[in-house]
C-alpha cells in the first residue's frame, strides 16, 4: 500500500532523471516529487547519488536523460543561475559564503543577485533601503539577527550553517534544496536547526539531505532512500524505518 502524499501538485518534480559520466551512472531513473509544507530527506550511503540528485535539481549539473518540472515548466537543463530566479534556493555540504563580509552584507548581496535588474546590480546597492531591510527581515527569519554586523568568517560553525540556509532563501524561492545543513554541527546547535528547517517546511518545498539520522527521523515528513544511484525506497518515516531493503542496505540491521 502506497503512503499518501499531498493532493496538491509537486512544486518540483523529477521523471526518470538520469546523470552518466562516462560509463558511471551516478543517477539512474530517478523519479522524486517535492511538495508545499512537507520535509523530503534523501538518504543513502556515500556514493548513492544524493548529491548529484541535489545539482541536476538545481541546474548545477545537466541531466543526461530524464524531465525536471518546476511549477508546470519543464526546466532540465537550465543552468544553476536561472533555476534560482525561476524559484530553487540551495545550500551546499560545504559553506559557501563571503567570509570578509558582515552577516548582513552576506545576505544582502544574495537578495540583490537574484532580483536587481543587471544594469542596475551595484548602483548604490550598499545604501539601499530596501535591500537592508529585506536582509534584516531574512536574518529575523533564521534566528540570525543578534549577529547581523558580525563577520561571518568569525561565526560558530552552526550559525555559519543558519547564515547559508539564510542565503539560499534570500531570492524567495519556492523549493529549498539543502546539502548536510548538520554537518559540523554539535548536539546543541541541532535542535535549532531541526525547529528552523520544520519552520521553513511551512512555506517551501523542502528536500534535504543529511547523514544524522536521528536528525532525519526527527525532522523529515518523507523520505526517499538512494542506493548506487537509484531509488530503493520511498515513504514516510516509520515505513522506511521498518523496510527490510533498507535495513540490509543503509539502516545497518532492524530498527
Amino acid at each position: 500500500m502506497t503512503d499518501p502524499r499531498p493532493t496538491t501538485a509537486p512544486v518540483l518534480a523529477s521523471d526518470g532523471l538520469t546523470r552518466n559520466f562516462g560509463g558511471l551512472a551516478a543517477v539512474r531513473d530517478v523519479s522524486i516529487a517535492l511538495h508545499r509544507r512537507e520535509l523530503h530527506a534523501v538518504i543513502g550511503p556515500n556514493g548513492a547519488g544524493k548529491s548529484t540528485l541535489v545539482n541536476l535539481l538545481s541546474g548545477e549539473l545537466a541531466p543526461t536523460a530524464g524531465r525536471i518540472n518546476l511549477m508546470g515548466r519543464d526546466v532540465a537543463g537550465e543552468p544553476s543561475w536561472r533555476m534560482a530566479h525561476l524559484g530553487i534556493g540551495r545550500s551546499f555540504q560545504r559553506t559557501n559564503l563571503l567570509g570578509p563580509a558582515s552577516v548582513l552584507e552576506n545576505v544582502r548581496l544574495g537578495i540583490q543577485a537574484r532580483h536587481a535588474q543587471a544594469s542596475g546590480l551595484f548602483r548604490s546597492a550598499g545604501k539601499a533601503r530596501d535591500l537592508i531591510d529585506r536582509a534584516d527581515a531574512v536574518l529575523a527569519r533564521i534566528g540570525l539577527a543578534g549577529v547581523r554586523d558580525q563577520i561571518a568568517g568569525t561565526l560558530s560553525h552552526g550559525h555559519q550553517r543558519q547564515l547559508e540556509i539564510a542565503m539560499a532563501i534570500a531570492g524567495t524561492p519556492q523549493v529549498l534544496l539543502l546539502d548536510e545543513p548538520m554537518a559540523g554541527i554539535g548536539p546543541e546547535e541541532s535542535e535549532r536547526m531541526l525547529l528552523l528547517l520544520k519552520s521553513l517546511a511551512q512555506d517551501h518545498a523542502v528536500l534535504l539531505i543529511e547523514h544524522d539520522m536521528d536528525f532525519v527521523f526527527a525532522v523529515a515528513d518523507w523520505m526517499t532512500v538512494m542506493v548506487d544511484g537509484a531509488v530503493l525506497a520511498d515513504g514516510k518515516p516509520e515505513t522506511i524505518r521498518a523496510n527490510v531493503a533498507v535495513q540490509s542496505a543503509y539502516l545497518g540491521g532492524a530498527a
